[in-house]
């Protein structure tokens, strides 16, 4: 074989490499598109009217009835967010209550309480809070919204009153 055929081959095969290159990119590419989409927002599932709460301890709210869910990064069946990329993302909660009881909400990050909202009883016959955070989240990092001590919330089966919501703002 002369010089010109093999280089020829050697042309072939490197247009060959290229384009293969060049798909494997485009999937990575739509990958990691995929994983930068992240929101949901959920409600507490109830197939009637009810509080819950009081509890004696603070307790974990589990919103298991899915609105949204894209990335399925919030887990309905524990209540909890679990950060698919490193980037800066926004929490929020609403919490609706009947007039007699306190209610306390708060959003952790971890272990540690990021923002609360607590509503004292009154004459209101209803009474509502709400809060919202920005947090810088690490992959795997978790976030989920708890129930004061000695706290309710109220919902029913067809408003969706209390619910839990996030979405990636940008990636880091």
């Amino acid at each position: 074989m002369d010089i010109l055929g093999e280089l020829k081959d050697l042309r072939a095969a490197v247009e060959k490499l290229t384009l293969r290159l060049d798909a494997t990119e485009r999937a990575l590419e739509r990958e990691q598109a995929e994983k930068q989409r992240v929101a949901f927002t959920a409600s507490i599932l109830t197939s009637k009217d009810q509080h819950h709460g009081p509890f004696n301890d603070e307790s974990n709210l589990v919103f298991s009835k899915i609105l949204t869910n894209i990335g399925n990064a919030y887990n309905p069946n524990t209540g909890v967010f679990t950060a698919p990329v490193k980037g800066v993302y926004y929490f929020r909660y609403s919490g609706y209550g009947y007039a007699g009881n306190d209610m306390g909400l708060s959003i952790f990050k971890g272990s540690q309480r990021m923002v609360s909202s607590y509503e004292h009883r009154s004459a209101d016959s209803n009474d509502n809070v709400s809060n919202g955070v920005v947090l810088e989240l690490d992959v795997g990092d978790v976030v989920y919204a708890r129930l004061w001590i000695n706290t309710w919330v109220f919902t029913d089966s067809r408003y969706d009153y209390c619910t839990f919501s996030g979405f990636l703002l940008y990636p880091l």
